[in-house]
């Protein structure tokens, strides 16, 4: 065995360990969840209960 067979060799098995790391780290691994933003309907929450003039609500 050369050098040639000898690199294409490690090469060769080294992509296939890259590859096989890659496969198992993306089925493990977890995300971190992040925080959960405010929704909608607490940020928009008592904007509705006031009155504007032509509304009909302060009749």
């Amino acid at each position: 065995m050369n050098s040639d067979e000898l690199l294409g060799t490690v090469l060769g098995i080294a992509i296939v360990v890259v590859v096989i790391g890659v496969i198992l780290g993306a089925m493990f691994y977890r995300p971190k969840p992040h925080k959960k933003l405010r929704s909608r309907s607490t940020f928009t929450h008592g904007i509705d209960d006031a009155s504007v003039d032509g509304d009909g609500g302060g009749d």
